[in-house]
């Protein structure tokens, strides 16, 4: 979510401020000084071949829309840098050097950009530090996966993170940028080493990570010493709307991970001898799935209270899956029947093994749920609401049956998952690069043929197609067979531009997967999709594929508007146009139609622009872009796991006629332009009954706004939402609506959010809302109200089942 300054202060108040900036609680960076980068170009180009062919591979990558573009390095190696990997030098500048080359977007400096990209290699080695690695935007620092370097901190360590991805300010404490529009950065396959650290220097993190969506932490592990007085932990978020976190690995330390965020979903993590294996310092919801606890004190802390008020400070985690073995208590919490706020503190915990363990879940009274070596079915506390009414619990209950079709077929009932691939066992042989098949990639050429030729080839060779970073400028649909496998360096995009989609009324796909009736496997991973100019007939992405095992889609984001090349920024798509038929960008931004089976969606970031990324001058100036739909699912068996829809004129999910569906986390965002026009009178996307839009002339009648829905399920059964946020924080981009500090009653950016018609087996846990009135409506009846629900910023219900 992009909340800009109105709200960046508010997202983590109360006790934490002092913890949450390192520099207002005595913690003092010291600002290294980063030397010149190297003028030798023969140095920058040194790189040594080792095995991983992402690193082998030629490099032909260009930042299309850059300055000089020519000129711009998107891929660095720290070694060409002057790092030595040896364990001995100090790493410090020439790992620095290496992300801050070239007239890139750097802390305090500028807020956001999407032309200086930077891929920063980390050869197999130790690399010694002895202060901070400082992230810039737009930043991918990558190991190699067959042989993760390590970051070592030294013994006289002079920081506070090893990996600052997002440092304060020395002088004032000021962020580097506002943590909710911290976008597409990833850190993959590295290690980092705390252990010479001594145990007694405070809030020495390995990875300091507030982050937004379009991130990644993937294949990161974080050592610290096993010494019970340790203060470290190994990675710290304390702010942000994220996000995506996968194969995390911790080992000693005070703390695995210190985390507070509005929103976030985690997989594969695990914790090793640590003090508190996970302290949640605040959150409005989180999805925490395959968490492992060995040999913790505590496992998940999620009893934070405000000093002031007493309340607590996480409002919802869903937490499946996991385990702990010879840990204390497996969850602390603060929550009671009288606990404050009335909708914080909820849990769900589904299918949780525990061996060894004290205690299940402990309050501020007792142990709440007993311990030894069980397995917990279905435990939870908060506020639910059933076919039988509304209750606020604490205790066992009956959770709904998971579909065997999203099963992991290894029949241990975990709910299926599919890593993304970074082919680290394949050669540079088994690719073909785009650049090499002639594309330009640079924003302006049209490679359309060229592009589709060449995903034809690689599936004729049994290749994998490697989108070099660029910008492909396409003016037809980009078909994907079954049998394409397809990965983009550092966010390559596809950019759909001219009259192939001028008919709003007559959508045509611009990437197009599979075709009725075809099955098979297709991979697809690390790539944007995005528009130029006005094309109010785009489908972004159509999934039609009858997907088998080992289909999916990875860290793929559609990104509407709002940045350089796309002619729908500022200057084009100002705030004040609210009829600007040139900045219509989309008929439907996702639609998995009724034809496919099995999609897999994993971290992905369905996106029309709010703001303008490439504003450097007046630091990301709202624009008004217009699409019609966000993410329309029509089909069976599908997975969406770390899924945002946002600023779709006429819903952001909608689930139709489907059947057997996981989703989790999910987060929405209302358009900040509505209700001016509301969802009733938007003559932009005309309704169209054979998608089954949402009636809004019936569904609002009466009602004082009518926006668009957050989520509508219509018709389906076996759908299981495992924690969810729909937020609408404007009314015709006025925030006051949403503001905590409104007078009570007058949270109401919008009346509904969430329609739940005709169900059959429909259940979501941890459901948050902000700036809405009505929290769940089902067959047109209004069944929760916000202030019965009233959390730490947004509205939540822990059970909804219907």
């Amino acid at each position: 979510m992009r909340l800009l300054s109105a709200l960046s202060c508010l997202l983590a108040a109360g006790a934490h401020a002092a913890v949450l900036n390192p520099w207002q609680s005595g913690k003092i960076f010291r600002n290294t000084p980063i030397a010149p980068a190297s003028s030798n170009l023969h140095e920058l180009e040194a790189r040594q071949a080792d095995g991983y062919w992402l690193n082998d591979i030629k490099k032909q990558g260009i930042a299309a829309f850059n300055d000089n573009p020519a000129a711009y390095k998107v891929w660095r190696d720290v070694k060409a840098y002057g790092a030595k990997g040896d364990g001995v030098t100090d790493d410090t500048d020439a790992i620095n050097r290496a992300i801050s080359d070239g007239n890139r977007c750097a802390p305090w400096v500028c807020q956001s950009s999407t032309t200086s990209p930077a891929i920063v290699y980390f050869p197999a080695g130790t690399y010694l530090v002895k202060d901070r690695i400082r992230m810039y935007y737009m930043t991918t620092l990558l190991g190699n996966p067959k042989s993760r370097a390590v970051i070592k901190a030294s013994s006289d360590f002079n920081s506070v993170f090893v990996i600052d991805s997002a440092p304060y300010s020395d002088q004032n404490g000021s962020p580097a940028w506002i943590s909710t529009n911290i976008f597409l950065r990833q850190i993959r396959n590295l290690v980092v080493d705390l252990q010479a650290v001594p145990v007694n220097k405070e809030i020495v993190g390995g990875i300091h990570w507030p982050a937004s969506q379009a991130t990644n932490l993937q294949n990161v592990k974080v050592l610290m010493t096993k010494n019970p007085a340790s203060q470290h932990t190994g990675i710290f978020v304390e702010n942000g709307s994220g996000g995506w976190m996968v194969d995390i690995e911790t080992h000693g330390g005070n703390k695995g991970l210190s985390i507070g965020n509005q929103q976030f979903t985690l997989r594969n993590v695990d914790v090793y001898d640590a003090n508190i294996g996970i302290y949640q310092l605040w959150s409005w919801g989180w999805l925490w799935q395959g968490v492992h606890f060995h040999d913790c004190g505590t496992g998940f802390d999620i009893g934070a209270i405000n000093d002031t008020s007493r309340e607590q400070q996480v409002g919802s985690v869903v937490i499946i899956d996991s385990s702990a073995e010879r840990t204390g208590s497996f969850l602390r919490t603060n929550w009671t029947q009288t606990s404050k706020a009335i909708g914080a503190g909820q849990v769900i915990l589904e299918n949780i093994e525990l061996k060894g363990v004290s205690a299940a879940v402990t309050g501020p009274d007792g142990t709440k749920l007993g311990g030894g070596d069980t397995t917990i079915t279905a435990w939870g506390q908060g506020n639910q609401y059933t076919s039988s009414g509304s209750q606020r619990w604490q205790g066992t209950f009956d959770a709904a049956q998971r579909p065997k079709e999203l099963l992991d077929p290894n029949g241990n009932g975990k709910f299926y998952s599919k890593q993304k691939p970074q082919y680290e066992g394949n050669a540079v042989g088994d690719f073909i690069s785009i650049r090499d098949r002639g594309a330009k990639g640079d924003g302006k050429a049209d490679d359309t043929t060229i592009v589709q030729n060449a995903i034809t080839d690689s599936v004729a060779q049994n290749k994998i197609l490697f989108f070099d970073h660029g910008v492909y400028k396409v003016t037809n649909t980009i078909y994907f067979p079954p049998g394409a496998r397809i990965v983009g360096e550092m966010f390559a995009a596809i950019m759909a531009s001219g009259s192939t989609w001028a008919d709003k009324n007559n959508p045509v796909p611009v990437v197009k997967i599979g075709k009725p009736g075809e099955k098979g496997i297709v991979q697809w991973s690390d790539m944007l999709v995005q528009t130029q100019g006005p094309t109010p007939g785009a489908k972004i992405i159509e999934y039609n594929l009858e997907s088998q095992a080992g289909s999916g889609v990875w860290d793929v984001h559609t990104r509407i508007g709002g940045s350089k090349g796309t002619d729908l920024q500022t200057p084009q798509c100002p705030i004040s146009a609210k009829t600007n038929d040139k900045c219509l960008a989309a008929h439907t931004n996702v639609h998995i139609t009724k034809s496919a089976t099995g999609a897999y969606f994993e971290n992905n970031w369905f996106w029309t622009a709010d703001h303008d990324m490439d504003d450097a001058i007046n630091n990301s100036t709202r624009v008004s872009v217009f699409t019609g739909r966000g993410l329309l699912l029509e089909a069976n068996n599908v997975w969406l796991y770390g899924n945002g829809v946002e600023h779709h004129a006429i819903y952001q999910y909608q689930f139709a006629n489907v059947k057997n569906v996981f989703a989790g986390y999910i987060q929405t965002e209302t358009p900040y332009w509505q209700p001016n026009p509301d969802a009733k009178t938007q003559t932009y996307y005309p309704r169209n009954a054979t998608l089954n839009d949402p009636d809004y002339n019936s569904f609002c009648a009466g009602l004082e706004v009518c926006d668009a829905l957050g989520l509508r399920i219509l018709n389906s059964e076996n759908v299981r939402i495992y924690a969810g946020g729909l937020y609408s924080f404007f009314r015709d981009y006025d925030v006051s609506c949403s503001s905590p500090d409104a007078p009570q009653g007058n949270r109401n950016c919008q009346t509904r959010i969430l329609s739940i018609e005709n169900p059959k087996s429909v259940q979501l846990y941890g459901l948050s809302e902000v700036g809405v009135v009505e929290m769940l409506t089902v067959n047109g009846v209004d069944k929760a109200r916000w202030s019965d629900n009233l959390s730490v910023y947004s509205n939540t219900i822990g059970l909804i089942s219907v």
